[in-house]
């Protein structure tokens, strides 16, 4: 599931590429930054299916969404099915809509994948599929159940969010604390979306239990052109494409 990656101190990259300059942290968190912008000023739609099941008593449920994603207005769930443990239900409705509120123009900025809410340090590079990729430690600078304290997996060629492993840096509710997502991203028709997500939750009342988010039939509406990082992959010996 996780990324293979190469840790490597200043001193032996040095001795080993001296003849590359690799972009900084706090550059690749930019890149990151900068690529997230044509997400949210794209339009476009797509289907979720979400599967969870509580260990500890042995209980599932199902629900099936559309989302809506528009500029400048956030996104919107519409419930087309649902099945199972009603209190799971309950739990995955509250996830719907804390995203939609997190997903508000006035909201956004407080959670994006930057340098206003991250430090970021390098520890190395890595495969995720068939991405090369640098691979970040994430630190939130404030506690927030929107931040994930982990590892980012960021292209090296276009600067885009291909993996983010980690886990809230505040609980996101009594029912799920602190949960271990691993989120995975790829590129639809000009921009990275999530196509898979899953979470791992731990609390004292429910115990153990598992989600799983599977996403499909996006159909991308409007692009906006895209950041200029041509700059940044030139730096880190890559060819801009």
């Amino acid at each position: 599931m996780h990324g293979i990656y190469l840790a490597m101190s200043p001193l032996m990259a040095c001795i080993l590429f001296p003849a590359l300059s690799y972009p900084s942290a706090d550059e690749i968190l930019a890149g990151v930054a900068r690529t997230l912008v044509l997400r949210h000023q794209a339009e476009y739609s797509g289907v979720r299916q979400y599967s969870i099941h509580n260990v500890r008593f042995d209980k599932s449920a199902y629900v099936t969404v559309q989302i809506t994603a528009k500029p400048n207005q956030g996104k919107q769930f519409t419930i087309v099915s649902r099945s199972g443990s009603g209190k799971l239900i309950d739990i995955v409705e509250k996830l719907l809509s804390s995203e939609v509120e997190a997903s508000r123009p006035n909201n956004a900025s407080g959670h994006e994948i930057g340098p206003s809410n991250y430090r970021a340090f390098l520890k190395g590079a890595g495969l995720v599929a068939t991405h090369d990729c640098w691979v970040l430690s994430l630190k939130p600078k404030a506690k927030s159940k929107y931040l994930i304290d982990g590892t980012a997996w960021v292209d090296k060629r276009n600067y885009a969010l291909v993996r983010l492993d980690g886990r809230p840096s505040s609980s996101i509710s009594f029912w799920v604390g602190t949960p271990h997502i691993v989120e995975d991203f790829a590129p639809v028709d000009g921009i990275w979306l999530p196509v898979h997500t899953v979470s791992k939750s731990q609390s004292a009342l429910l115990g153990e239990s598992d989600l799983e988010i599977r996403y499909s039939e996006y159909d991308v509406k409007t692009v906006p052109q895209p950041p200029n990082t041509a700059r940044l992959a030139t730096r880190s010996g890559q060819t801009a494409r």
